[in-house]
């Protein structure tokens, strides 16, 4: 989609104009990179659904009811949709429009599935698919059973052995299936210097996935792109406004902790200080959290760190830790996710690692996908030798990995975000009018 000139209109480009108005099929997948349109094509279709669709009981269905309403309800309830006239019960996990009740459900796990168990359902719209467990896809699909029911769904792609892949989009001609791909340079209403940023903000297999839309496997090395030449450096760039401390707990695992230096007024912005590694099966004998947490004192006297993220499955630890009047908070353990954040940080040449972090240099090198879970369709790097990544990640992600303020979006954005906003107060006008570059005028 795209503004016109005179800062009133909106155009979708051709692709979203045929995946608005080709999505008739009982299963409609809205597929490809980041930032490429689709979801905003998707709560498009999903609101004529409900304007125009089957009567009955509609659902929305996302990993968690919490990013379901940043991901689905917020944008439907902005100026561009429904103008602040959704009414979300959060307790209740619903709310009405066009006289239609929609349900919200997170499905997290294989037992969500039971929360659909005996319903009926004359739609429904799905947020990222391939994060959804397959038992909950299919117990959804059994219950859309009234009469022209209809699935919408978004997702980036994954690996090709992932079951959305070999089960459904591979099989769109035996079943009743649409599929629309979408790349980054299909969204026009990002500009140029802004897809180029987001571009080399992916490397390797993130970049085929989420900016080029393909579904390809997660093989060999995971920060294939890190080069020591580049990313080690022999002392930390500059002077730190604040220190964080990242720690992976283990007994008879290596236990490590990594301090992480933060100035935003520098770039790099973020390095890698200085490294504890205990292992145990080297050493020859267990620490207990006491005699960890002493080390821990003594190896980091004199750094005056803001807080210390921690494996969330080390809670004696974490107590030991707050005895000693540390700051702690429990780690975002989203593996993948934090992959990704950490990939695109070394990427471009926002964090840097001190020569002296050995442990975790050759933890970085030697740092490769399960063979073995990449057959069954899922992303998992190899459970060995990543004590240090681990802790480095925990404090990245979980500190930086969700912040997202103005001073972080561009100008362009912004003026975009905000035109969006006011062009219309009826999203589903359609006067079929077409300019010169294709862009349908709504």
């Amino acid at each position: 989609m795209t503004i016109d000139d005179d800062k009133n209109t909106i155009y979708l480009s051709k692709k979203q104009i045929i995946a608005h108005e080709e999505s008739n099929a009982r299963i409609n997948i809205y597929e490809g990179s980041v930032r490429s349109g689709k979801s905003y094509i998707a709560l498009r279709r999903f609101l004529k659904e409900l304007s125009k669709g089957p009567p009955g009981e509609y659902v929305i269905v996302g990993k968690s009811e919490r990013t379901i309403a940043h991901n689905i309800i917020e944008p439907l309830n902005s100026y561009q949709f429904m103008n602040g006239t959704i009414r979300y019960n959060r307790i209740m996990g619903e709310f009405k429009i066009f006289n239609k009740k929609v349900y919200v459900i997170g499905a997290n796990d294989e037992r969500s599935e039971s929360k659909i168990r005996g319903s009926t359902f004359a739609g429904a719209l799905v947020d990222e698919i391939t994060i959804i467990p397959q038992s909950f896809f299919k117990m959804l699909l059994s219950r859309l059973s009234i009469n022209d029911a209809k699935l919408f769904g978004t997702t980036n792609p994954d690996s090709p052995m992932h079951w959305l892949k070999t089960d459904f989009l591979d099989r769109a001609n035996e079943l009743d299936l649409k599929s629309f791909k979408f790349v980054l340079d299909d969204n026009p209403v990002l500009s140029k210097k802004y897809k180029d940023s987001l571009k080399a903000e992916y490397k390797g297999l993130w970049y085929k996935r989420f900016i080029l839309g393909e579904w390809v496997l997660a093989e060999g090395a995971i920060y294939d792109f890190f080069d020591t030449d580049l990313h080690v450096k022999p002392k930390p760039p500059t002077y730190a406004k604040q220190y964080f401390l990242g720690i992976d707990y283990g007994t008879t695992n290596a236990f490590a902790a990594v301090l992480i230096g933060f100035n935003d007024d520098h770039h790099p912005a973020m390095w890698v200080e200085k490294e504890y590694y205990w292992n145990s099966r080297e050493k020859g004998f267990q620490k207990t959290d006491s005699e960890y947490a002493i080390d821990i004192q003594k190896e980091f006297e004199g750094y005056p760190i803001s807080l210390i993220y921690i494996d969330p499955s080390a809670a004696s630890f974490k107590v030991e830790l707050k005895r000693k009047r540390f700051a702690v908070k429990e780690a975002n353990n989203d593996v993948l996710d934090g992959i990704r954040f950490v990939g695109a940080l070394i990427a471009q040449g926002d964090l840097v690692i001190c020569k002296q972090c050995k442990n975790l240099i050759k933890e970085i090198e030697s740092y490769v996908w399960d063979e073995n879970s990449v057959k069954l369709g899922e992303d998992k790097p190899v459970k060995k030798n990543d004590h240090a990544i681990d802790a480095m990640r925990y404090v990245l992600y979980s500190h930086f990995g969700k912040k997202t303020t103005l001073k972080n979006i561009s100008q362009e954005e912004r003026y975009a975000a905000n035109e969006q906003r006011k062009w219309s107060q009826d999203p589903m006008a359609y006067p079929g009018y077409t300019n010169s570059y294709g862009w349908q005028r709504l």
